[in-house]
């Protein structure tokens, strides 16, 4: 799998929040990326309609008979 990381949020948060954010990081051997990457994908999941799954769950179908593109493997930017 080939994915490139080519954007870049820069968030500032009070100083207490962060200290949580590393605590929580530090006892699941996480980086604070990798928690926000988490949290992103999360809140976008919730977020889809159900037939947006619905399309999402057909097209993962068809992809795994060999029918469609790779998306993860297409390079963008």
């Amino acid at each position: 799998m080939s994915v490139i990381m080519d954007k870049e949020l820069l968030v500032r948060v009070p100083s207490p929040l962060y200290a949580k954010v590393k605590r929580l990081c530090k006892n699941e051997y996480k980086s604070v990326s990798g928690l926000v990457r988490e949290l992103l994908l999360e809140e976008v999941e919730e977020s889809l309609k159900e037939e947006d799954l619905k399309i999402i769950v057909k097209e993962r179908k068809n992809f795994y008979k060999g029918k469609g593109i790779n998306w993860r493997k297409v390079k963008r930017g």
